[in-house]
């Protein structure tokens, strides 16, 4: 079957030409002979006040008239979704009296993906998708996901659009103003955006001049597509959370390639719940993205060993300023979790807990608000350009020169053995005598653990030879899961001891010993447990 998921990395380092001709998409085995068509853009999302404050801003205006555009477009799917299944989007659009475009899009399966997609676009003859008009291997792949399933039309998009072209020195940026309408199912849903497509030039050019916008104009970033927003629009539907992808790393790479992947992964894990937390109260949407930042910082700690650049140390310190905002509303669901899951269903019924669940729940409330004000502010937009630009122009070749150079050149599985043995013996250096350590050593080396089994992530696919890195991974875990058990206790006392209700103080005295019981339980078997992650041999060596 055709992939056109699976396209190469676009060089970063030296100008690109998007929407470039057409190259054929590849067979999964295979690799494609030129570059792919792919499309570099950052969207915005506004109101109607901030669409007029962008299209009146001094850093987009152009020189002459700029007149509007009516954009029609048609997007098709098969009646159970396959192309929507494979984030893929088909449509048809006509600008104005001009002759129809056919356009399909798919997500590029590398790191830092959230500002990239595949973009192939062929003219038609009618606002209709004709899938032989495609590159012969684009349209057989299409045909063995789609089958002899019909295409129908799912829902359009009417949007006047404003299209300037922004020089920033040798850059060309493309800034389209979008205000319109998603009609779906006989509803409308406003749609007003701002974006950012690179037309020739650097990525990172784009990634500074984005956040210059972001500091001056009320834009929000958003990397939901118009065909995402419109087919959960569509269905009644809410962006799901998103865990990790692998970093995969393959036995050739660099230190330097590695360190851009690993990055613009965490980026990408962070972004990719921006919309689930901006929808919904789904728990894990704000769980992942601390897992996203605290992967993050793992990362830049283990890298500034090799690469000594003060940028990674700053990078670190948002991130986890970042994530500390967002510890409230996660310790609230972590509570509410175990309450309804544990003493719950074994002491009474809900009604003797519902004083202290609704003390609870104005205190989750009260953290998801904030949390998402945080997510709406200017600050992790900037944080998340400021550090795209930073991996777009390899920022930490900058803190190294002359021989050092050689280390961001060697396989990265020899920085990665390195870190991973360091790594390694912190844990047992912090561990020894484990089962009689006072909670916050123990912190520490669960801290150190979760340390370990980031960089066992990252780094485990690096290795040349097959080394199944599964046990060891489940057996940090294991034991981060164990020595966080007296960390929940605490966090949950201190909650408890702040919940005055009379009514409530009978369910916070049982839960509050539920957690005393889980910490006991999870001391039974950190002896056993301890002993066992020690023995194992450490799949790097």
């Amino acid at each position: 079957m055709t992939d056109i998921e699976t396209l190469p990395e676009p060089q970063v380092e030296t100008p690109v030409e998007t929407k470039a001709d057409a190259a054929p998409a590849p067979a999964p085995e295979a690799k494609p002979a030129g570059p792919a068509p792919q499309e570099v853009e950052i969207k915005f999302t506004t109101d109607a006040a901030g669409l007029a404050a962008a299209l009146a801003s001094p850093l987009l205006r152009v020189e002459g008239a700029s007149p509007a555009r009516k954009l029609i477009s048609i997007y098709f799917d098969t009646p159970d979704w396959d192309l929507k299944k494979r984030k893929i989007a088909l449509r048809v659009r006509r600008s104005g009296r001009g002759a129809p475009v056919m356009t399909l899009k798919w997500p590029l399966q590398m790191a830092g993906d959230s500002f990239t997609r595949g973009e192939i676009e062929v003219r038609a003859s009618k606002m209709e998708p004709d899938l032989a008009l495609f590159d012969a291997d684009v349209a057989g792949g299409l045909r063995q996901i789609i089958g002899d399933a019909p295409l129908e039309a799912k829902y359009e998009t009417r949007v006047s659009r404003v299209t300037r072209l922004i020089a920033r020195g040798a850059t060309q940026i493309e800034a389209a103003f979008d205000d319109g309408l998603i009609h779906a199912s006989g509803r409308e849903l406003p749609l007003r955006e701002v974006e950012l497509e690179l037309k020739s030039g650097l990525p990172q050019d784009l990634h500074d001049f984005a956040a210059i916008l972001a500091e001056a104009l009320p834009l929000r970033l958003d990397i939901v597509s118009k065909a995402e927003r419109a087919s959960h629009f569509c269905l009644g539907s809410e962006p799901k959370p998103v865990k990790a992808k692998p970093a995969a790393l393959p036995a050739d790479a660099s230190l330097d390639e590695a360190t851009a992947q690993i990055i613009l992964g965490a980026i990408d894990h962070y972004l990719a719940n921006w919309a689930s937390l901006r929808a919904s109260d789904a728990p894990e949407s704000i769980h992942q993205m601390r897992v996203a930042l605290r992967r993050l910082r793992a990362a830049l700690g283990m890298l500034k060993r090799a690469i000594p650049c003060p940028e990674f140390e700053t990078f670190r310190a948002e991130a986890k300023e970042l994530a500390t905002a967002l510890g409230a509303a996660r310790d609230s669901d972590a509570l509410r979790d175990l309450i309804e899951d544990g003493p719950m269903g074994h002491f009474g019924d809900r009604k003797d807990f519902a004083p202290l669940l609704d003390a609870l729940e104005q205190r989750r409330a009260a953290a998801y608000v904030d949390a998402r004000a945080l997510t709406e502010s200017v600050r992790p937009t900037l944080f998340v350009l400021k550090l795209s630009a930073f991996v777009a122009r390899r920022g930490w070749r900058n803190a190294v020169s002359g021989a050092q150079l050689t280390t961001l050149t060697e396989p990265v599985a020899l920085f990665a053995a390195q870190a991973l043995e360091q790594l390694h013996k912190r844990v047992l250096k912090r561990g020894k005598k484990l089962v009689t350590l006072p909670d916050e050593k123990r912190h520490e080396v669960r801290i150190a653990l979760k340390n370990l089994r980031y960089g066992a992530e990252f780094f485990s696919s690096c290795f040349e030879e097959q080394r199944d890195s599964t046990p060891f991974v489940r057996a940090a875990a294991n034991l981060q899961e164990i020595l966080g058990a007296h960390n929940d206790a605490a966090s949950a006392d201190h909650f408890l001891s702040q919940s005055h209700a009379t009514e409530a103080a009978r369910a916070a005295g049982i839960v509050s010993g539920w957690y005393a019981r889980g910490a006991l339980i999870a001391d039974e078997g950190l002896a056993k447990d301890w002993k066992r992650f020690k023995k194992l041999r450490p799949f790097w060596r």
